[in-house]
């Protein structure tokens, strides 16, 4: 039995390591031809390309034995791999990404902590109410040299592979179109924040490996693993907070599920609360081991609550009515506010429950702010019907529970879906486009549809769903063994690094008058090569035209951003890293000419940027 399980468990490992190099391969890949159309699609497209790779992952999920299972872990790795492919090859700009690459506001201050951890230095405020994904970051870039394009390659193949090994649970039990259908949404949702370094990412892949096990929990009575799913579902909350109304609903859950003949399950009831307060726990004392001392977990959720309170306002409300709390330094800043929002509510209630109706409102919106913002594409006419289909399936799904309560899957997904649909009102979906917020939880948004497509699927098929495809999938311990493993290096590495790392020491030459002294780190997998328009190549990942960037940095949110890159002139180099002179961060530009040695500390002198409208950017001009 043993030698069996050992063989089990390499045949996984070579499955990983033979998926794990195409997904690589499709990264590194520049052929214009076929995989820069195709991954360019994948990224942001919603006509046909969707319906024909559901279809190709079908067909991969039915494959059975040791055959279908390295196919459908390569095709849902190579799946992942091709949004990132597409970003890399059209340089595309977001909210907080420019250039495909270079991380900006909320992604360039985790991306700083991680680099100041790796120096020895606690993470900021800012990363102390999330530590978990900056943590993860740093570990990530320790592995690979600081080469932030192949940590943000891991990130992504991580995500694809949770998605993948809940969805062959569910497929144990479920079938194929089920599981599909699941991984499906979680493609859609995931993809636009692939290789970005945000804390959706990780809460994506937390948060279904969670439901994962407690899937399994569900289906086999199983205490344990409810307990570790559980556990998971709080770390995944606690690295992107979300809907954390979800957890008590899921221990009420369990001990009903659990009860046999008892009237209060207390015991059930214990254990489960217990995964949930050491999720917490764990959180908690990676903060104060890692980040400064006067950081608070989750201190902008007063922000969040004073929105609310005013009647539906976005979390920076607080600072348009109260600028005085911006001077004031935490944890004194978070008190401050929840005093001013609990002092809201008692003043004016009604306000309170407008608050709370208006994000109810937006979350069922025609917006990006709906609960299906995410799919959609160019064609306004698809997305439309494919929203309103996603919310007819979602009502089958309710329809089939109340046909049927004491199934232990309808339940649960149901006790999720109550569980994010109270946490609402202190979860505006205004506060971040295309349903970021719920990332955790963002697999039970693929789950209560599927609960439809069950009971279309029966109709269609005129048959019981004991019989779908579901008796070639054994129970496997990857699932698991992989949770546990990332849950390892999310409370250890971080910590180890923090406890191993030795400030750089810095010297300095004296620059040309005027002029002043950097001491950085030009790493390979974090700049971008702004070349000259009539240079002859394809633009790619780093190397981009000049028109191409200029082009592209009108997806950012800021015009001073814009119109201060619309003056840069090729052929210039940019790169985002720590000056560890100054232990503050820098957006360095300096001539392609005269860049410094990759990998080691170099001295760059030149000039800061004045304009006050660029202050938060820390841009640093290379001399001539």
């Amino acid at each position: 039995m043993m030698t069996h399980k050992i063989k089990s468990r390499l045949w996984q490992l070579l499955f990983l390591a033979l998926s794990a190099i195409l997904f690589g391969l499709i990264l590194a890949n520049r052929a214009p031809n076929l995989l820069r159309p195709i991954s360019m699609a994948l990224r942001s497209g919603f006509g046909l390309v969707i319906p024909i790779t559901g279809l190709l992952l079908y067909f991969a999920f039915r494959i059975p034995n040791r055959t279908g299972n390295l196919v459908g872990m390569a095709v849902t790795l190579s799946l992942f791999a091709m949004p990132l492919a597409g970003l890399w090859a059209s340089g595309e700009s977001q909210s907080t990404i420019l250039s495909g690459l270079i991380p900006l506001f909320d992604a360039g201050t985790y991306y700083m902590d991680a680099l100041q951890l790796m120096n020895g230095n606690p993470f900021s405020i800012f990363s102390a109410r999330r530590p978990l994904f900056a943590g993860l970051l740093a570990v990530l870039l320790s592995i690979t040299g600081h080469n932030l394009m192949i940590s943000l390659a891991i990130l992504t193949a991580m995500t694809g592979l949770a998605c993948y090994v809940t969805a062959r649970e569910i497929q144990r039990t479920h079938g194929a179109e089920i599981a599909v259908f699941i991984l499906m949404v979680l493609f859609l949702f995931h993809r636009a924040h692939s290789g970005i370094s945000m804390s959706e990412s990780l809460g994506v892949t937390l948060g279904t490996l969670g439901f994962g096990l407690l899937w399994r929990g569900a289906s086999t009575k199983n205490l344990f693993f409810i307990w570790a799913g559980l556990l998971t579902t709080t770390l995944a909350l606690n690295a992107r907070a979300g809907a954390f109304f979800m957890l008590p609903i899921l221990i009420l859950w369990s001990g009903w599920l659990l009860r046999e003949d008892k009237l209060i399950p207390w015991k059930i009831l214990f254990i489960s609360a217990s995964a949930v307060v050491l999720g917490f726990i764990f959180n908690l004392a990676l903060t104060r081991l890692i980040a400064v001392s006067n950081g608070v977990p989750f201190a902008n959720f007063s922000y969040t609550l004073y929105g609310l309170a005013s009647g539906g306002k976005s979390w920076a409300y607080v600072f348009e009515v109260h600028p005085e709390v911006l001077g004031i330094q935490e944890p004194e800043k978070t008190k401050i506010i929840y005093q001013l929002a609990f002092e809201l509510i008692r003043a004016n209630p009604m306000q309170t429950v407008q608050g709370a109706l208006f994000n109810w409102k937006m979350l069922f919106s025609d917006s990006w702010y709906n609960i299906y913002a995410y799919m959609g594409g160019e064609n306004w006419q698809i997305t439309a019907i494919t929203r309103w289909g996603m919310y007819l399936l979602c009502i089958l799904g309710i329809f089939g529970w109340f046909r049927n309560r004491k199934d232990p899957i309808q339940s649960l997904v149901m006790a999720t879906a109550i569980g994010i649909f109270i946490s609402v009102p202190f979860l505006p979906p205004t506060d971040a486009y295309r349903m970021r917020p719920y990332a955790a939880s963002i697999v039970i948004f693929a789950a209560l549809p599927a609960m439809g497509l069950i009971i279309i699927l029966n109709q269609i098929k005129k048959i019981p769903l004991n019989i779908l495809d579901k008796t070639s999938i054994p129970q496997s311990s990857s699932m698991p063994a992989y949770t546990f493993v990332l849950i390892l290096v999310l409370l250890v590495g971080p910590v180890l690094i923090k406890s191993t790392a030795k400030p750089q020491s810095v010297q300095t030459t004296p620059c040309a008058d005027g002029l002043t002294p950097i001491i950085v780190k030009f790493d390979e997998g974090t700049y971008i090569n702004i070349k000259k328009q009539n240079d002859p190549f394809l633009d790619w990942m780093p190397n981009f035209h000049a028109g191409t960037f200029k082009e592209n940095s009108h997806s950012l949110a800021d015009s001073y951003m814009i119109n201060w890159i619309a003056g840069i002139e090729p052929p210039k180099t940019i790169f985002f890293t720590l000056d560890y002179l100054n232990n503050k961060k820098v957006l360095a530009v300096v001539p392609s000419t005269l860049l410094p040695e990759k990998g080691a500390l170099t001295q760059i002198c030149g000039l800061w940027e004045t304009d006050p409208n660029l202050s938060t950017y820390g841009i640093f001009y290379g001399s001539e």
